[in-house]
């Protein structure tokens, strides 16, 4: 009782602090009241909402003076209809995961993760303002934008021109399973928000990804490869590791002794609109990866014989990137 009668007049203390300058950017902050009038204003309660409980936290708080800041920002906003009753609010890391640094109509071109696309798509693997877990971030974009989590994003548009490419585009946001549409935008400021039909969620470890139906022909994730990975020794490695690049095999009788090192590596997350400028890269075995892009696919090859198809490329776990292949990578 002693304890808690010290104790207790400092935790309040500190929540009256906290309360107070929740109260204060809520009440004072002409940007941040502008823009919840703006989102109420096109029927994101739950997303409006959502900011107003961030506030509570400092870093929320930072969160808004970071989309104060001037630079160019699109916000992924789910639609009211899309949230689940029992869960209305999205917390803070979500919010910061659904922010994208630059602008949708710039193809987000604050980021190095561009190629040249079929004049009809572009598929983008945008830089959100989460910081992946393994990196605190420090609230200022910085030149090199690879400590922050990903979005992927598919436009599809009109040949009638590029000009005219924003009025008719179709816009995904690309999932593990499934996709979330782009129903309606509209903008604030420096801020571009798309309305969007789904509730997005944070990015999930690889070796929950590998249970997955990641692709049609793997109704049922990737077992076996999964089974070798922790046969290995390496799974607890692949899914906490940061900066990781890994390439998973559709299931097969291969035995994959002596070679699941060459499907993965770190300190490169090689998303695949980089695979031109990349190149090539160092497998965990030691192997040299080759990445190649021709005729709008891509491929990863190792030795004289091994030259495998991606099937699916830009799966997004916690620490990198996956992509899924047509065969396991022999390097021989």
């Amino acid at each position: 009782m002693l304890f808690f009668a010290r104790v207790a007049p400092a935790l309040l203390a500190a929540s009256s602090l906290v309360q107070a300058a929740s109260l204060s950017i809520r009440n004072n902050d002409d940007f941040f009241a502008a823009f919840i009038n703006a989102l109420e204003g096109h029927n994101l309660t739950h997303v409006a909402d959502s900011y107003k409980k961030s506030v509570e936290s400092n870093e929320g708080q930072a969160n808004i003076q970071l989309l104060k800041s001037g630079e160019d920002f699109t916000i992924l906003a789910p639609k009211d209809g899309a949230f689940d009753p029992k869960y209305p609010i999205l917390d803070l890391d979500v919010l910061q995961y659904d922010q994208l640094w630059g602008s949708v109509d710039n193809r987000f071109k604050t980021s190095d993760h561009s190629r040249r696309d079929a004049p009809s798509q572009s598929h983008e693997t945008a830089p959100s303002t989460f910081p992946r877990r393994s990196n605190t971030g420090n609230g200022k974009r910085t030149q090199d934008l690879s400590q922050y989590q990903v979005q992927v994003i598919d436009q599809f548009f009109s040949p009638a021109g590029w000009k005219r490419w924003f009025e008719d585009r179709i816009i995904f946001v690309d999932r593990p399973v499934g996709n979330a549409k782009v129903v309606d935008r509209f903008t604030f400021k420096n801020i571009i928000i798309l309305i969007i039909d789904d509730v997005l969620t944070l990015p999930v470890k690889v070796s929950e990804l590998l249970c997955k139906p990641l692709i049609k022909y793997a109704p049922d994730g990737f077992p076996k490869f999964k089974a070798a990975l922790e046969k290995a020794g390496v799974l607890d490695l692949v899914d906490t590791k940061d900066k990781l690049t890994i390439f998973v095999p559709v299931d097969s009788d291969c035995d994959y002794d002596g070679i699941i090192k060459n499907h993965f590596f770190f300190g490169k997350i090689v998303f695949g609109p980089l695979f031109p400028s990349v190149g090539s890269a160092t497998a965990q075995s030691g192997k040299k990866l080759e990445f190649s892009f021709e005729n709008d696919i891509h491929y990863v090859s190792c030795g004289k014989d091994t030259r495998a198809v991606v099937l699916r490329n830009d799966v997004i776990p916690q620490n990198g990137v996956m992509h899924i292949i047509d065969r396991p990578l022999k390097c021989d």
